[in-house]
């Protein structure tokens, strides 16, 4: 499997992409096995689902806004240097994993 640490080896921080509340769950847990904190130093397991989240070098996970994953993904962002992963990708072994859609576009696979 592969691992959220090694996401954020180049990077400082990553934002991931989760579809879906199964993905919510396997993204906090494993993230909780990798030893990642929240903000605050609670377990990931005690977040609420999303379906934004970011993480970073820091071991720390957290909850992202989905105004600010909107707005820096507009074409000609210049600020637009975070790495976006879909999460449902990633776990699938897929080559590429970045998320390259919009959010109100991407319908739940499992439906």
């Amino acid at each position: 499997m592969r691992t959220l640490k090694s996401l954020i080896e180049d990077k400082p921080d990553v934002w991931i992409f989760c579809r879906n509340e199964r993905l919510q769950k396997v993204f906090l847990l494993q993230a909780e096995n990798e030893g990642f904190l929240t903000i605050n130093g609670q377990n990931p397991n005690t977040l609420n689902h999303h379906r934004l989240y970011g993480i970073t070098n820091k071991m720390k996970v957290g909850y992202l806004s989905a105004m600010i994953w909107v707005f820096t993904s507009k074409a000609g962002s210049k600020k637009n240097y975070t790495k976006r992963i879909d999460y449902e990708k990633y776990l699938a072994g897929e080559s590429d994993y970045l998320y390259h859609g919009r959010l109100d576009d991407i319908p739940d696979r499992d439906q």
